[in-house]
C-alpha cells in the first residue's frame, strides 16, 4: 500500500475511534441522566441498575462497561450533582450584596432548585452506601455546599456584622453547618408545601421562608 492509501486507511480508523469515543461518552451522560431522575426520584436503595439499564435501552453489561456497579453509578452521579451545586452557590456568594442578601439568596436556590434532590441525597449518603464511598461524598459535600456557605459567613465575621467565637459567635464553617441544619427544616416545607402551591406562587414562597431562615438564624427570635 502506498503512502497516501495507508494515510487514508490509518485516517479512516481515527474517524471511527472517535466516532466510537463520541458514542461511548454520550451513553455514559445518557445513563448518568437516567440515573439522577431515578435516584432523585425513588433513593438508592429502590432503584436497580436493570431499571435504570433498561430505562436507557441498554443491557447490564452495557452499563457494567461504564459504570462498575450501582455504587460507583450513584457516586459519578453525585459529583456531578453537587459539581453544579457549587458552582452556583460559587457564582452566588461572589456577588457584590450584603451577606444577609447573599445568604437569602443561596437559601432560595436550595429550596426552588435541590431542595428534593439534597434531601434525599443526604439521606442515602446516611444509610445506604458504604463508609468509603460515604467518605467521599462527605468530602464533596463540604467543598460543594459548605464551603461557599461559610466564605459568605466569613465575610461577615471580618465586616463585624456577625459576631466572633471570642464575642460569643462561632466560626464561618460552623455558621454554615447550622445555616444548613436549619435548611434541613425548610427542606422539608418546601418538600411538602410547594408541590401543591400554584407554580406563579412557589418561587415568591419560597423567598419568603428563605428570608425567614436567614433572618432567625442572624438575628434569632428574641424581641
Amino acid at each position: 500500500m502506498n503512502g497516501p492509501a495507508r494515510r487514508g486507511a490509518r485516517g479512516g480508523h481515527g474517524h471511527i475511534a472517535k466516532a466510537r469515543e463520541s458514542e461511548s461518552e454520550e451513553t455514559r451522560r445518557l445513563i448518568l441522566q437516567v440515573a439522577r431522575q431515578l435516584f432523585m426520584e425513588y433513593g438508592y436503595r429502590a432503584v436497580t441498575t436493570r431499571q435504570i439499564a433498561e430505562a436507557c435501552g441498554l443491557t447490564q453489561p452495557a452499563l457494567y462497561h461504564h459504570f462498575a456497579d450501582k455504587e460507583a453509578l450513584y457516586l459519578a452521579m453525585a459529583r456531578e450533582e453537587l459539581a453544579r451545586v457549587k458552582a452556583a452557590l460559587e457564582r452566588i456568594v461572589r456577588r457584590s450584596e450584603p451577606v444577609p442578601e447573599r445568604l437569602r439568596h443561596v437559601a432560595s436556590y436550595l429550596l426552588t432548585t435541590t431542595q428534593h434532590d439534597l434531601a434525599l441525597m443526604l439521606h442515602d449518603i446516611r444509610y445506604e452506601l458504604s463508609p468509603a464511598v460515604r467518605a467521599q461524598l462527605h468530602t464533596l459535600f463540604e467543598e460543594s455546599l459548605i464551603a461557599p456557605i461559610a466564605a459568605s459567613f466569613a465575610e461577615g465575621l471580618q465586616s463585624g456584622l456577625l459576631r466572633s467565637p471570642d464575642e460569643g459567635g462561632v466560626d464561618a464553617r460552623m455558621a454554615a453547618y447550622l445555616f444548613m441544619s436549619l435548611m434541613s427544616r425548610f427542606v422539608v416545607w418546601g418538600r411538602e408545601t410547594l408541590p401543591s402551591v400554584a407554580e406563579s406562587r412557589r418561587e415568591s414562597l419560597a423567598s419568603e421562608q428563605a428570608a425567614l431562615l436567614v433572618r432567625v438564624l442572624l438575628y434569632g427570635l428574641a424581641r
